[in-house]
């Protein structure tokens, strides 16, 4: 209905159930969404961070959650999540580098700190680098 009233809305489904036709037209018998939200997605990053030394990550894993999609299936790719603030969750900054980031004085910190600081800014590239991946082929 919205397409029809609005021909140029662009409507986005948040939904964990997998539902096949919900990003299907309603002439094909679908709900008529544009774009799902890939949720699994920032679940994933979160999980391997709290659970997983980043020398532990399995790639293969990455791979299969940012593909992991339905045959011409728009989906939208994200990094972290509102749930994730709703519950009081860190962000994937702060689980990353959680107390470093909170010294004080940033200049006195010794140099331990600073290449594990150095470190882990570039981790969140990888998750960065993939929201912008497209997933329908």
């Amino acid at each position: 209905m919205l397409h029809e009233v609005y021909p140029n809305v662009i409507t986005i489904a948040e939904d964990v159930s997998g539902m096949p036709t919900l990003c299907r037209p309603v002439h094909e018998g679908g709900v008529g969404f544009d774009y799902r939200l890939s949720m699994a997605i920032p679940d994933m990053w979160i999980k391997m961070l709290k659970e997983q030394d980043d020398s532990e990550w399995d790639l293969g894993h990455v791979v299969h959650t940012l593909t992991d999609r339905r045959h011409q299936e728009r989906s939208i790719a994200y990094v972290e999540s509102h749930d994730q603030a709703l519950v009081g969750d860190k962000t994937l900054a702060f689980w990353l580098m959680d107390k470093e980031m909170c010294k004080q004085d940033v200049i006195c910190l010794d140099w331990s700190d600073k290449q594990m600081i150095s470190c882990q800014t570039c981790l969140p590239s990888l998750p960065s680098l993939t929201e912008d991946w497209p997933c329908t082929r």
